[in-house]
């Protein structure tokens, strides 16, 4: 037997792996993302009792082995996302945030505001009983944008810094909002960096039912993740299928 240590995380990714066995992606705030090896996991639903689902937020023994990866042992499940699993708007939301929260995650490396961000998000999408509103993922987006060390720009141009006014682009290479004569980039209604820069210091409990200023811009802050990641969220494209359009 290995050294064995038990872990807090939040499950937010897994590969397959081989006819019965499945790498578990975890998000911890002590050691960052961390990968697991899941002897069995795909087989036998009954070894893991529903805990390895995508969101859940559970605790697990993790027990080194010879391999790279130690693998799962004793899991417990903390909080689930059964609830869910009966509406598939609230359902890709809640890949997208996984995966959104994933992509800027370092591995083992202390990740507590990316974790606590990712948990209270989670914990407000199981507790609603509809789709929230574009301004709750806009808030999540800038907070763990901002927690990860990429803050967008949205108070001031980015290329020249002077004060926004009514017409404004955002382009990612620039890192945020910038004057239509500063630059080209993706339209925005007036008033979108304002409400986002709200968002973003606001409890996303408080932003489910907020109602947007406009859709120009809608997905400006993924332009601005997948700029850095080099490529884009698989779950976007079912969200953008699903998310409801809010008009103020």
């Amino acid at each position: 037997m290995g050294r064995t240590e038990r872990v807090s995380a939040i499950l937010v990714g897994h590969t397959d792996y081989g006819e019965s066995d499945r790498i578990v992606r975890l998000l911890t705030p002590e050691r960052g993302k961390i990968s697991a090896m899941a002897r069995g996991a795909r087989k036998s639903k009954k070894r893991y009792g529903g805990a390895l689902d995508l969101g859940n937020r559970i605790e697990m023994m993790l027990v080194s082995g010879r391999g790279k990866l130690p693998l799962a042992g004793e899991t417990r499940l903390v909080r689930g996302t059964g609830h869910l699993r009966d509406d598939l708007g609230r359902l890709a939301l809640l890949h997208y945030v996984c995966e959104w929260v994933d992509s800027l995650a370092r591995e083992n490396h202390p990740e507590p505001k990316l974790f606590g961000v990712l948990d209270v998000a989670l914990a407000v999408l199981e507790a609603s009983t509809e789709m929230p509103s574009p301004v709750f993922r806009w808030g999540l987006e800038a907070k763990a944008l901002t927690f990860a060390g990429l803050t967008p720009v949205l108070m001031q141009c980015a290329s020249c810094g002077r004060p926004l006014d009514n017409e404004a682009v955002y382009l990612a290479s620039a890192g945020g909002v910038l004057h239509p004569d500063c630059g080209i980039g993706v339209a925005l209604d007036p008033g979108w960096w304002d409400q986002v820069e709200t968002a973003r210091r606001t409890p996303l409990a408080d932003l489910v039912d907020t109602v947007p200023v406009g859709i120009r811009g809608t997905w400006a802050l993924h332009g601005h993740l997948e700029w850095h990641l080099g490529r884009k969220l698989r779950s976007r494209a079912l969200l953008m299928d699903l998310e409801p359009t809010w008009i103020s």
